[in-house]
This record gives structure tokens, C-alpha cells and sequence, in this order.
């Protein structure tokens, strides 16, 4: 495996105005005394994890994601008390990419301002539809008009490097609409678009719809005409299709979610927060009442921690790296060619298969999937786990 990476910082933030109909992330209703709790917590927890001793194969830092919930919840002055905490603590490389998650109707022309003198210097919103029906069937709580006047506040607060979300295949939507919506992301101007699909997932309002037979989901071959096309119009439009369900402008990868499907090193703050760390797996505890005591006590708040074998860190790096469309190295994961396919000789011929189907292109330096493959890219990828 390819090492020494430069790392990543992921802060969780698990308060959010309400809950989405399709929301499963680990998050809720708060109020200010509880962000408070909560930021003080974290501030404690970024000492703790620096005092262990514990995280010194992180080394440098190039990123640090607030993701949620909705971190543009905290204050601009909660924002820079936590990233005064990372850089005394934590070895955060000047001109790190920082990145804030926020939703339109949360954002205000003083706090854009604020986010942006503490550090932040990249924005991702949670815009997800330009259809004001559409978004109120997903339970957001902002309209169109919310997200081009954020997104003016953002530019005028000097926001160079914006991402903006947006689900297709929701209830409601029609390929129409998908495009329409790209239309309207694309008159925006942002640097960055993650495109992706709604997924059920147990535990949200659609998904107890969906059990009570009040929602039907979208027929698959219509799932994948919304994706293909929506590709397409944003590689038109200027967008480089660099990860399954990410576009981005010339050099304007996310650098921390790329660390994610390299397999580099990250550390993950906060309730419920994952960590990779010297081939370590890490979670932390889930509980907010858990996670605030133990800290409290000065003790890390690690719910598990699995040690990855040679197997486990492989068959991670090549599910992750084939969601890149530049695919994987064979150098970066286990040497060479010879290499790679003497460790997969078991899956060699059904893998040779989806290449005579046109699913994936294998050259002597590595092997991706085509546009093709991505539809079934779940199936393909099982195969090296």
C-alpha cells in the first residue's frame, strides 16, 4: 500500500433544524446551550486525542471537514474556537483545505463572513433540489430563492470554491425535472457538484413510508437514465466527472473526500466520528450523553477499533478506488500487475468477463469502470472484497 499520505480532520456536528425525510446520518435538534456543550466537548476531545499520543502516524494535515447535521448551526465564533483548538494541537498544514456542510436558510451574510475569517474556505451546501414541491417532499426547510441568495452572500463574503449537493430519483422528480435542476445548479457557477441518488435507508421518514406501501420507489432503469443524463449535461457544462457521483472544475477536487477512497489517513472528531489511523479502524461512541461524559473524564470516546489486516486494507483500497473514474493503481495497492492479479487469481475470470462486457478497462498499470460498469459497480466491487 502507497504511504505516506497527508491526512484529514473530519469534525461531526450532529444538530439540524429538523430531520429530513431521507435523512439515516447520526444527527438532531439541538439548542444553543447544547452546541455549546457540544463544541466545549469537542475542544476536549481534540486535546485528549493529541495529549494520547495516539494519532502521531497522522502527521500533516491538508483538510478538515465540519460535516453533519448542519454545522452552520454553530456560530462563526464556535467555527474559529474549534479550529484555534486543531491548529494548537494538531500539525494543520497552511492553505489546508477546510471545508464547512451547511444548509440554504441557515446561512446570514455576517456568519458567511465569520466562517471565512476563522479558516473556512470552502463551502458545501445542502441545496439537493430547485424545485420548491420537490424540496418540501424531502422536508427541507429552504426554498430556490434561499439557495441563490446564500450562494450571492457566499461569493460576496469571498467563497472561491463552493459544492453544492443535489439527489435525483426522490419522490416527485422526473428525468425533467433532474435537468431542470442541473440547469439551474449550473447557473450558479459552483466549483464543485455532488450528483447523487436518494437511497432508503431504515430509521428515515421515507423509508416508514415505504414499509407502509405510501412510497414507491423509482423503477431502477429510470434511476440510471436521471444519472446518465445529469452526468452528461455537467461534463458538458464544464464539469470533470472525477468520482461516481462527484464533478468538479479543473483542480477543484474535494481534497478531504479524496482521502477517503485513497485510503489515506484521517482522523474523525465528534459523536459518532470514524477514524483510519496506522491501519486502524476507529469509531467513536454514538451516545451524546456517553460521548460528553467520557470526555468529560478526559477519555477518549472510542466505541471500537478493528486493526485491518493485509486482506481488509486491499479489498478496501480497490472498492474505494474504483469509485474514481481514473480507477486504481495496481502500484499504489499491492506492486505491480503480476502482483495484483496472482492476490486476485481466485476472481480473475468473472472480473475478465465484466471486461469483455464493456463494464471495466484493465490495463497493465491498473483497471477502472467504464460508464457502463458504474450502474452495476456494487456487484464488480464485491468481487475483490
Amino acid at each position: 500500500m502507497t504511504t505516506n499520505k497527508k491526512s484529514g480532520i473530519y469534525v461531526h456536528i450532529p444538530f439540524c433544524v429538523r430531520k429530513c425525510n431521507y435523512c439515516a446520518f447520526l444527527s438532531g435538534l439541538s439548542d444553543e446551550a447544547a452546541r455549546e456543550s457540544y463544541v466545549d466537548s469537542l475542544c476536549r476531545e481534540i486535546r485528549i486525542r493529541s495529549a494520547n499520543g495516539n494519532d502521531e502516524s497522522l502527521g500533516t494535515f491538508d483538510s478538515v471537514f465540519f460535516g453533519g447535521g448542519t454545522p452552520s448551526l454553530l456560530s462563526a465564533e464556535q467555527i474559529d474556537r474549534l479550529l484555534r483548538e486543531l491548529r494548537r494541537n494538531l500539525n494543520i498544514e497552511n492553505g489546508a483545505e477546510i471545508t464547512m456542510e451547511s444548509n440554504p436558510a441557515t446561512l446570514s451574510a455576517d456568519g458567511l463572513k465569520g466562517y471565512r475569517a476563522a479558516g473556512v474556505n470552502r463551502l458545501s451546501m445542502g441545496v439537493q433540489s430547485m424545485n420548491d414541491a420537490i424540496l418540501q417532499r424531502l422536508g427541507r426547510i429552504h426554498t430556490s430563492d434561499d439557495v441563490i441568495r446564500d450562494i450571492k452572500l457566499a461569493r460576496e463574503a469571498g467563497y472561491d470554491n463552493i459544492n453544492l449537493d443535489l439527489m435525483f430519483a426522490v419522490p416527485g422528480s422526473t428525468p425533467e425535472t433532474t435537468l431542470t435542476d442541473l440547469s439551474a445548479i449550473c447557473e450558479l457557477k459552483p466549483e464543485h457538484v455532488s450528483f447523487y441518488s436518494l437511497q432508503l435507508e431504515e430509521g428515515t421518514g421515507f423509508f416508514d413510508e415505504f414499509e407502509r406501501g405510501e412510497l414507491e420507489e423509482l423503477p431502477d432503469e429510470i434511476d440510471r437514465a436521471m444519472y446518465h443524463a445529469g452526468c452528461d449535461y455537467l461534463v458538458q457544462h464544464g464539469y470533470e466527472h472525477y468520482e461516481i457521483s462527484n464533478f468538479c472544475r479543473t483542480g477543484r477536487e474535494s481534497k478531504h473526500n479524496l482521502k477517503y477512497w485513497d485510503m489515506s489517513p484521517y482522523l474523525g472528531l465528534g459523536l459518532g466520528a470514524s477514524s483510519y489511523i496506522g491501519g486502524r479502524r476507529i469509531v467513536n461512541v454514538s451516545s451524546m450523553d456517553k460521548y460528553l461524559r467520557l470526555v468529560a473524564k478526559g477519555i477518549s470516546p472510542i466505541a471500537e477499533a478493528h486493526e485491518n489486516s493485509k486482506h481488509d486494507d486491499v479489498s478496501e483500497a480497490v472498492f474505494t478506488g474504483l469509485r474514481k473514474s481514473e480507477g486504481i493503481r495496481y502500484a499504489d495497492i499491492l506492486g505491480s500487475y503480476d502482483e495484483f492479479w496472482e492476490y486476485y487469481s481466485d476472481v480473475r475470470d468473472e472480473v475478465r468477463r465484466y471486461e469483455r462486457d464493456g463494464k471495466l478497462i484493465i490495463t497493465r498499470e491498473g483497471l477502472r469502470l467504464t460508464e457502463a460498469g458504474i450502474d452495476i459497480s456494487n456487484g464488480i466491487m464485491a468481487l475483490f472484497v
